[in-house]
Parts: structure tokens; C-alpha cells; sequence
């Protein structure tokens, strides 16, 4: 839906220029473009469907400029499922002793005797 709505978004842009460059600022209207509007009765006529349509297709692009920068109509997101807490294992090493760091190395000679 959101990327229809842009493609319809961009189409009503390009038409509201196209309309905007057909007005005249000498309300020659249509007449100065092809000689004669001959699609309406009259001059007057055609500037006013002329107008009209771009009053409408400014509406419809302020209202879809709304509607897309707005937010509302974001593509749905699908959240991955959570996956289950696993505890980690608990094993250790049998007989585990921490290995001392940065200690002066022992001599046979100064090593205490163990008692029987």
C-alpha cells in the first residue's frame, strides 16, 4: 500500500507541473497552447476545468504528502520470535585451580617438606 501510494504520490506530481505550465499568466488559458481550446465550448470554460483539476490534484498531493511523510502507513514489520533463554552449562574442570600470574618461580631448595 505504501509504495502504491508513492507511485500515485509522484504521478499527481508530475500532473500538477504539466497543469501548472498549460495555465497562462495573460488568461490566454488553453487558446495560447494549441490556438483554440477546442475540447471545451469556450475559452472561459476551459480555464475554469483547467482550474478546477488543479485545485483538485493540489489537494490530493498535499493530502498524500501528509499521509506518507506522517508515518501511518509504514509496511508491517515481522518481528522474529524471541528465542528461548538457555542457562549456560555449569561444568567445570575437575580439581580447577587458578593458575597464579607473575609469581617468582620456586626453588627446590627453599620448597617446605610435606609432613607424612
Amino acid at each position: 500500500m505504501y509504495e502504491t501510494l508513492k507511485i500515485v504520490w509522484s504521478i499527481v506530481a508530475i500532473c500538477l507541473v504539466v497543469l501548472i505550465l498549460l495555465h497562462s499568466p495573460k488568461s490566454d488559458g488553453l487558446g495560447g497552447f494549441s490556438g483554440q481550446a477546442q475540447l471545451f465550448s469556450s475559452t472561459k470554460s476551459a480555464e475554469t476545468a483547467l482550474n478546477r483539476v488543479t485545485w483538485f490534484l493540489t489537494a490530493a498531493f498535499l493530502g498524500l504528502t501528509v499521509m506518507l511523510s506522517g508515518g501511518w502507513l509504514t509496511k508491517p514489520t515481522v518481528t522474529a520470535p524471541i528465542p528461548a533463554q538457555v542457562a549456560p552449562a555449569t561444568q567445570t574442570a575437575p580439581n580447577a585451580q587458578p593458575i597464579p600470574l607473575n609469581l617468582p618461580a620456586t626453588t627446590p631448595a627453599t620448597t617446605p617438606e610435606k609432613p607424612q
